[in-house]
């Protein structure tokens, strides 16, 4: 008799337990979700030359090592792969309707920008780093290296290969007839101002390192009437100048 009551006690305890058995529990209400952020992929930045069409992320430097700009503001030395952050492509339009590019970042202390230009290698067009160092750029190509995860930019006397000079001579008018001028500076503008040099004791110049297309070009020197003149290049130019001298006051 007590076997049979405390099993009926037993079973009477597990009745409730397993009448949930075979059905489904409580639906369970999710909490608020939240949006995933899934970071976009850096993309390359494409530079253009819009004289021959050629599109690149590559800009080589004076040892044609490779360096490229990502759209997450990331300058990256392709060597190793070291990703500086900290730089910005911009770009502006001549009054010719070229694009210009400029890299903004910690080049320089003196605050100078990376200036992209265009040049021509075995018969292949690429982009090249140049710096400007504020409206004065010399338009040679720099040398590049990344040493301890920082810049190290060293300017060098190498032009872009392909890219064109412009040339001549300057003589004045005189009385005794045309002769052959010193001293005079001759200037062609460029994007970030004007690239000039003076000339010899032959009257001869050259400036390196231009654009194809379509400048002024001023000469001035003293005792002499100034001249601004639109010149087209279309690869090295030969432009001879005739100064006349300035009338007496």
């Amino acid at each position: 008799m007590w076997k049979s009551a405390k099993t009926a006690t037993l079973l009477l305890t597990l009745l409730p337990a397993l009448a949930g058995c075979g059905q489904s529990s409580s639906p369970v209400v999710p909490s608020e979700s939240r949006p995933v952020l899934i970071p976009t992929p850096a993309s390359l930045v494409v530079f253009v030359d819009d004289v021959t069409g050629l599109e690149t992320s590559d800009l080589h430097d004076a040892q044609n090592q490779i360096i490229q700009v990502s759209s997450h503001a990331e300058l990256i030395w392709t060597a190793n792969g070291t990703r500086l952050p900290g730089y910005r492509v911009t770009s502006h339009r001549f009054h010719d309707g070229r694009r210009y590019y400029f890299v903004e970042g910690k080049i320089c202390e003196a605050g100078c920008a990376f200036e992209v230009r265009f040049g021509t290698e075995d018969g292949e067009r690429r982009a090249y780093l140049t710096v400007d160092y504020g409206h004065d750029n010399p338009g040679t190509v720099v040398d590049v290296e990344v040493i301890g995860g920082a810049l190290q930019v060293t300017q060098t006397d190498v032009y872009p290969p392909g890219t064109p000079t412009l040339s001549g001579v300057v003589t004045g008018t005189t009385a005794r007839g045309p002769v052959a001028l010193e001293g005079v500076q001759v200037g062609r503008a460029v994007s970030t101002g004007w690239r000039s040099t003076r000339t010899d004791r032959n009257g001869f110049y050259a400036i390196r390192g231009l654009i194809d297309g379509n400048s002024p070009v001023y000469i001035a020197k003293d005792g002499y009437e100034k001249q601004t003149t639109a010149v087209v290049m279309a690869g090295d130019t030969r432009f001879d100048i005739e100064l006349t001298e300035a009338p007496f006051d």
